[in-house]
């Protein structure tokens, strides 16, 4: 009985998904300033309410379709919470080879109020377009979004 026990825990812990870490060394300069404009474009678009529909040559056609509504709301919620965006930090980047096949850049994110720590994430696909884009509460420990 105790080794079945054992057996189901074994199993159990090693079912658990991981996600790696990929070195931020290891990923070209180009690259990650490409995934830094888009973010900081993106939550530069809230200050300026001058919105831009996403080309699909740059990002995937999910991502694509977010109308200028979307997009307002979205800025809306962040800027009632937070205020004005200021800049953001790269702190890793996630290999999502599991799920979605995509790199997940994420970064600390400062803002005018500053009451919790920022979390931007950004999504890129093998082919180097924009999959996704969230601001959420930064927790130390990747947790994958929902």
């Amino acid at each position: 009985m105790r080794f079945l026990s054992l057996l189901v825990f074994l199993l159990l812990v090693s079912c658990k998904t991981t996600y790696r870490t990929v070195s931020i060394n290891s990923i070209s300069q180009n690259e990650i300033q490409r995934v830094y404009d888009f973010g900081k474009r993106m939550l530069e678009t809230c200050k300026t309410r001058k919105f831009i529909q996403l080309s699909q040559k740059e990002v995937t056609e999910s991502l694509s379709k977010l109308s200028l509504e979307e997009m307002q709301h979205a800025c809306d919620v962040l800027d009632e919470r937070n205020g004005k965006f200021i800049d953001m930090k790269l702190i890793e980047i996630i290999d999502d080879s599991f799920g979605s096949n995509t790199k997940i850049y994420r970064y600390k994110a400062n803002f005018e109020r500053n009451e919790f720590l920022n979390e931007v994430r950004i999504w890129v696909k093998p082919d180097g377009k924009f999959a996704g884009i969230i601001w959420k509460e930064w927790k130390d420990e990747y947790i994958p979004y929902k």
